[in-house]
């Protein structure tokens, strides 16, 4: 599997680390099970990190983060991607929210200020819900219209890893 990683500062002494792991062609066939005339889709998933975990992380890091995802997005125009929350324990001062919806709640508000860039560049994007129940966690593909025909897969991919 090939990487693209960046480190993303907030300039107050935190960094996020953002990776776009892409599979290979035997993954897109045997795991996906992408139909040949699909072949050459690529699929990558966006993992994000917040680096000093202990530390807060200041939003002009997100917002940094979301304009280098808008650049891949662009550059690797041919590439489905999806990024799943964490369901990680995290620190933060709204305790009756579950980690992995305080997660989402703030990817899905940075994504809701970038999504006319997304629609002029041609970018849609499914929400899903994975994990079993009791364990699940928020999702988003993003894809362009041509990839339409494969999301079906890469849905049923997201769903059978995190259901185990």
């Amino acid at each position: 599997m090939e990487s693209i990683e960046t480190l993303i500062p907030d300039n107050e002494g935190n960094h996020l680390v953002v990776v776009l792991t892409f599979y290979d062609n035997s993954q897109k066939t045997d795991t996906f099970q992408i139909p040949s005339e699909f072949a050459d889709i690529e699929i990558a998933d966006i993992s994000i990190e917040k680096l000093e975990l202990s530390q807060p992380l200041g939003i002009r890091a997100f917002f940094k983060m979301c304009q280098w995802l808008i650049m891949q997005f662009s550059q690797y125009s041919n590439t489905v991607f999806s990024f799943i929350c964490s369901t990680d324990p995290l620190e933060t001062n709204h305790d009756k929210v579950a980690p992995e919806l305080y997660r989402w709640n703030l990817f899905e508000a940075l994504y809701k200020r970038y999504v006319m860039i997304l629609d002029k560049g041609g970018i849609d994007s499914k929400e899903i819900i994975v994990g079993p129940n009791g364990y699940q966690t928020y999702a988003r593909i993003f894809y362009r219209a041509s990839q339409t025909p494969v999301i079906h897969l890469v849905v049923a991919h997201l769903n059978n890893k995190y259901n185990q």
